[in-house]
Order: structure tokens, then C-alpha cells, then sequence
């Protein structure tokens, strides 16, 4: 084999060699990727369960968490028809409407940061449509205090028709 031979076969297995590199860094990025959409998900349920964590560990937030749930008619239920600012009034006394108005907003945050997740495709649209009754229900719970300030994300999705 001569010279001119060995090089033609150096270049055609560096080709080869330059295919391979490329692959296999196509294949480290997809999964590089695919974990990044891992961790935001479990960074979003961590926050989720920082904020029950909350209830179960203050007395006062649990007082109040406990006649939400009896009032919707338990945890993450859709928001009965019924329920209007006048009776949060009437069965939450100022303090207790307070809590519950912080709690739900801090929890309306927690959905707009994974609607800011699932707009980036950091969310999976099965996961989505697991998650969206609970969403749904959480920001129209806001809706019971009058407010008009709700997370943009969260207001386009699911209270636009609502408020």
C-alpha cells in the first residue's frame, strides 16, 4: 500500500470517526436536555410539597386549609359554583381569609411557573393534561376574592372566561 493509499484511508476513517462524534454528541445533548426537563418538573412538585409541608406544620394554615377543603368539598376540588367573596366573608374570619388568600396565591405562582415550564417544552403535554384539573381548580380558587391580579399564564389559561 502506498502513501498516497494510507492517506485515503486516514481520511475515510476520519470521516467515519467525525460521524460517530457527532452522533454521539447529538445522543449526550438529547439526554443532557431530557434531564434539564426532568429537573424542572421535580423542582415544580418540590415546590408543591414544600407548600403542603406548610400546612402540616402550622397550625394556623391548617385550620384554614381544613375549612377550605370542607367548604370545595376536598383537597384540590373544583370550586363550587356557590362559593363567592361574601362567603369566604362569612365563614373565614379576617385572619383566616388572609392565610387562605396567600396560601392560594403562592400556590397560583407554583402554576404559573409550570405553565412557564410547559411554554418552554420543559413539560410534557401528558404531564400537562394530568396536571390541568388540578391548575384549573387552584386558579379558579383565587377567583373567590375579587382580586383581578392573577399570574398572566395562569389568567390566559384557565380565568380569562371566568373574570
Amino acid at each position: 500500500m502506498t502513501i498516497s493509499e494510507l492517506g485515503s484511508l486516514g481520511e475515510v476513517i476520519g470521516a467515519f470517526g467525525l460521524i460517530v462524534t457527532i452522533v454521539f454528541l447529538a445522543m449526550e445533548m438529547r439526554m443532557k436536555r431530557q434531564n434539564e426537563i426532568y429537573n424542572d418538573v421535580e423542582k415544580a412538585q418540590i415546590r408543591s410539597q414544600e407548600l403542603e409541608m406548610l400546612v402540616a406544620q402550622n397550625p394556623a394554615l391548617t385550620k384554614v386549609m381544613t375549612k377550605w377543603n370542607k367548604l370545595i368539598g376536598g383537597h384540590l376540588q373544583p370550586l363550587p359554583k356557590d362559593i363567592t367573596a361574601e362567603t369566604i366573608q362569612t365563614i373565614f374570619d379576617e385572619e383566616e381569609s388572609t392565610i387562605l388568600y396567600y396560601y392560594l396565591h403562592a400556590q397560583a405562582y407554583s402554576t404559573e411557573l409550570v405553565l412557564t415550564k410547559a411554554e418552554r417544552g420543559a413539560v410534557s403535554e401528558k404531564a400537562m393534561k394530568q396536571l390541568d384539573p388540578v391548575m384549573r381548580a387552584s386558579a379558579e380558587y383565587l377567583t373567590v376574592f375579587g382580586h383581578k391580579f392573577y399570574p398572566r399564564r395562569l389568567k390566559e389559561k384557565y380565568l380569562d372566561g371566568l373574570t
